[in-house]
């Protein structure tokens, strides 16, 4: 999964599973009601509008709460693969500060995450605690605000259950990701129309460290790990890693859905190279070549059953974003019960494909998000549908389902 399923809008930033490709961290983790962008006067954050309020500026704080439900279910259970449920509950405190200079922006809406777990599901990671800072510029144009993100810094720890069961614990893991967007993100405009719609770019560049240790610094089953990530507005991409180790793997992804993966140890190499998928019989499959060299080398060739969404076609582009304005909301859902209610409410829908060709998986994402004429989400209610196959044979390992709702719970 992608960071990407972290949906972009300053006022649509549902706290759904937010992936970052590599993060094993994030990919259980609310990351963002990132409710709103930050905001000044006019683009350079002074100067502008006088009669024209500003949706954020620095000093604006904002609470949300909000309770993650994950489930994980395998095709086969067995022993070291039990199906299990995650959940718990978060708390987001939100602020609007001063970028700093190296930001590229003027704003950096922060966020700090506190979570508390309700059900442990004994494997996988749990979440403890986690901050965001999203870079970003407000542009006010006559009686219209947009705000632009450039970037994002995030920082997670989560606890790794799996590595815990096994002793020796606890195990911490600890990723921390920069990430430049190349293509910076707009989003919609304030006060919001009807019927809007907008693509959102996924171009942007990262680097990762990632850690999981215990409290004497022996790692656990992930080894940690540095990684430089690129990737385009239409989905493919391309990151290489290092471990501490010294073992190399990378990986790359086309936007036509073929690609391959290296790892590279001491003594041997294994590269997997995955196809355009074929029709034979009036059946589709993937071919997947898979090359193990060491003191020999050893080619073998694979027909992976089409597990494509699109029986037998990539998406195009890999991963999708799209939003819509759906109108005013003049009743919000149940589950919307104690927010802190706002002026003009609309309710903004997100859609959230991504097929990720190398790491055999397909996500799909939903999200409804109520914001207010003042650019605060009071309400958000996200479900991601995930599955992940197996890469030569194309059979499916697992289902995960994760379910957020967040509420606006305090505003300055």
């Amino acid at each position: 999964m992608k960071h990407g399923v972290l949906l972009r809008d300053w006022n649509v930033r549902p706290p759904g599973q937010a992936s970052l490709v590599g993060q094993i961290a994030l990919r259980l983790l609310p990351l963002a009601v990132l409710v709103s962008s930050c905001g000044g006067f006019g683009g350079s954050g002074s100067g502008g509008s006088n009669e024209l309020t500003p949706i954020l500026q620095v000093g604006m704080q904002r609470q949300y709460v909000g309770t993650t439900t994950r489930s994980v279910v395998y095709a086969t259970p067995t022993a070291t693969m039990q199906n299990n449920t995650l959940v718990y509950t978060f708390t987001q405190n939100q602020s609007v500060q001063q970028a700093p200079t190296s930001a590229l922006a003027n704003f950096d809406v922060h966020s700090d995450y506190t979570y508390s777990v309700v059900q442990n599901p004994g494997v996988g990671t749990v979440p403890i605690s986690e901050s965001v800072d999203s870079y970003e510029n407000l542009q006010i144009v006559g009686d219209t605000q947009m705000v632009t993100t450039f970037g994002q810094n995030v920082m997670a720890i989560s606890n790794d259950e799996t590595s815990d069961a096994q002793g020796n614990g606890p195990y911490t893991e600890t990723s921390t990701t920069d990430s430049t967007f190349t293509t910076p993100r707009d989003n919609f405009s304030y006060p919001l129309q009807t019927g809007a719609t907008m693509t959102t770019p996924q171009s942007e560049t990262q680097t990762i460290t990632f850690t999981d240790v215990n409290a004497s610094g022996s790692p656990g089953t992930t080894v940690g790990y540095t990684e430089t990530r690129s990737e385009n507005d239409d989905g493919s991409y391309s990151y290489q890693s290092t471990d501490v180790s010294g073992n190399t793997f990378s990986k790359t992804e086309n936007f036509d859905g073929s690609g391959s993966e290296k790892f590279t140890a001491a003594t041997s190499n294994t590269t997997t190279t995955v196809g355009l998928p074929l029709v034979a019989d009036g059946t589709n499959t993937i071919p997947v070549a898979r090359t193990v060299t060491a003191a020999t080398t050893t080619v073998t060739n694979y027909s992976t059953i089409d597990w494509y969404p699109d029986n037998g076609a990539a998406n195009s582009p890999l991963v999708l974003e799209n939003k819509i304005v759906v109108g005013p909301a003049t009743i919000l859902p149940s589950e919307c019960e104690g927010a802190v209610l706002q002026a003009n409410i609309y309710e903004i829908d997100t859609t959230t494909t991504e097929l990720n060709t190398i790491d055999a998986s397909y996500s799909a994402t939903t999200a409804r998000n109520f914001s207010a004429g003042n650019g605060a989400l009071v309400c958000q209610m996200s479900t991601e549908l995930s599955a992940s196959y197996d890469l030569l044979t194309g059979a499916l390992i697992s289902t995960t389902t994760t379910a957020t709702t967040a509420l606006l719970s305090a505003i300055n």
